[in-house]
């Protein structure tokens, strides 16, 4: 795989899960890195493990703290970032919020509306907004979708829906931005037990349970994937490996796909 040293990337929710794993795998590969997550103390952690190792380089290195959901802090994640670094090649925006065990009946309106300015809005009007610098570098967007985009589900509705529309926007925006230059990929990850499960009660049993259940479910090797898997899937999509790819909305899931609940 071709190198990413000096190709400056962007990841929101970067301060754990399937986003630190990616900070990680990009800071060995060399990239400078605008880490992005609401939670100081962990997006802290995840800065001086990619700082150990990226050599100790911290010039190579920028965390901003805030909310994806609001323009002025979008805004200011990408104009710090040239600001900081003179250029941007990847945008991943990765921030996701899941709100499980919600109905047709239960679901409120402000349940909805963070789910999807979170899953959604955000990632259209980042995308947006690093356009400009992205056409320059002819750059690449990778996109964070789920599997419950394709197989039906009755627990996560709302958040299915919102990445069901992120892999139509992928393929549209491939199209409308191709002729700049940008690749626009997503990827589709199977069950991943991450920090994400924090929105559940007594999240360690629930992991525990609810991976015995899924192991299942995967008819290869009968398991779940980890976030490292989907990270080593981001630099292949972020590399010039990946060159002539683009409109994908990759699965990565073990096969999960065939076996829906």
């Amino acid at each position: 795989m071709s190198t990413l040293s000096g190709k400056v990337a962007i990841i929101t929710g970067a301060s754990s899960g399937i986003g630190e794993a990616i900070a990680l795998a990009m800071a060995a590969k060399g990239a400078y890195l605008t880490l992005c997550g609401r939670d100081k103390i962990k997006l802290d952690a995840v800065l001086l493990k990619c700082q150990e190792l990226n050599n100790n380089h911290q010039e190579r290195l920028l965390a901003l703290i805030g909310d994806v959901t609001l323009n002025e802090h979008r805004k200011e994640i990408v104009q710090q970032t040239i600001k900081k670094f003179g250029h941007l090649d990847i945008l991943i925006p990765n921030a996701g919020i899941l709100l499980p065990g919600l109905s047709i009946e239960s679901t409120t309106e402000e349940h909805y509306d963070i789910m999807v300015d979170t899953n959604l809005k955000s990632v259209f009007f980042l995308i947006q907004e690093a356009t400009p610098y992205l056409q320059e570098s002819k750059g690449v967007i990778i996109c964070m979708s789920s599997i419950y985009a394709t197989i039906p589900t009755t627990g996560t509705i709302v958040q299915s829906l919102a990445k069901a529309a992120m892999d139509h926007m992928v393929r549209c925006l491939a199209v409308a931005l191709g002729p700049k230059g940008i690749r626009v990929n997503a990827i589709k990850p199977g069950y991943i037990p991450t920090e994400i499960t924090r929105y559940y009660p007594n999240e360690e049993n629930f992991v525990a349970t609810y991976s015995r259940n899924e192991n299942p479910k995967h008819p290869f090797e009968g398991r779940c994937g980890t976030k490292e898997e989907i990270a080593e899937t981001t630099l292949f999509l972020a590399s010039s490996a990946s060159s002539f790819i683009t409109g994908e909305c990759l699965h990565v899931d073990g096969g999960r796909k065939f076996n829906p609940e």
